[in-house]
């Protein structure tokens, strides 16, 4: 299995991880103080993982047998022409949700379906699908399917928040949390945290994150002012600038 394809379960895994502890927000928490601790933020932007490609293939041989006592469930089939569609949940998320999508398209393959679209969901959430072409099951491919306000939720589950809402739109993607780890280190996520929201929504005009605390901060920022200090067109002194901080409730 390619590197790739193991880091996005990691993703979807780490998304059910969650943290306790306390927030704090700055007393003057405004752009100007963000400037001195956003110095090395356009440096680290490159570092936010894409493991959410879709079409990636898998390697020859990607027969992972699920672990002992795990079944798909509410699994449901659908043909129509030379196209097999099934559904199924998977009972949790996990590498062995990559055995059963695979399990079931070589069953249906041994049926008589060369052509093969397995689609996974944990709950009502779509997870991962499988496809297959000309029964060529060594060179299947998996596709991230999650919703985008899931695919924020979960991406965001490797950093120390704890995500209460994700809200997307045509022109936003807000997302309220709290930050769970110091206030030195939410400057140093801030900027990945934002650009990880705007790959999984990659056509909104701005990104929000709201932190919940004994205050509640939006702190704000344009798409394209984040590709530009990614591309390095804007120094960190010009990003910092770029960002909008404001405490919700006030004038």
């Amino acid at each position: 299995m390619k590197g790739k394809l193991v880091l996005l379960l990691l993703l979807l895994i780490a998304g059910y991880l969650y943290f306790n502890g306390d927030f704090h927000i700055p007393d003057n928490l405004n752009p100007e103080q963000v400037i001195d601790t956003a110095k090395n933020v356009t440096n680290n932007l490159g570092k936010t993982s894409t493991a959410t490609e879709t079409g990636t293939e898998t390697s020859p041989g990607v027969t992972e047998t699920p672990s002992a006592g795990t079944a798909p469930e509410n699994v449901t089939v659908v043909s129509s022409g030379n196209l097999t569609v099934i559904r199924f949940n998977a009972p949790a998320v996990d590498d062995g949700i990559l055995g059963l999508a695979y399990d079931l398209a070589e069953k249906a393959y041994q049926n008589g379906s060369e052509n093969v679209r397995v689609e996974a969901y944990f709950g009502d959430e779509p997870i991962i699908a499988l496809t297959v072409k000309n029964g060529n099951l060594n060179n299947a491919t998996f596709e991230d399917i999650r919703r985008p306000e899931f695919r924020i939720e979960t991406d965001l589950g490797l950093f120390d928040v704890l995500v209460h809402n994700v809200t997307v739109t045509n022109d936003t993607a807000s997302v309220s949390l709290e930050y769970l780890a110091g206030e030195d280190s939410f400057w140093r996520d801030y900027a990945k945290m934002s650009l990880a929201i705007l790959e999984d929504a990659p056509w909104v005009k701005s990104v929000e994150i709201v932190y919940l605390g004994e205050r509640n901060v939006s702190v704000s920022v344009s798409s394209d002012s984040l590709l530009k200090a990614l591309s390095g067109e804007l120094s960190p002194e010009e990003f910092a600038k770029e960002i909008s901080v404001v405490e919700m409730g006030k004038s």
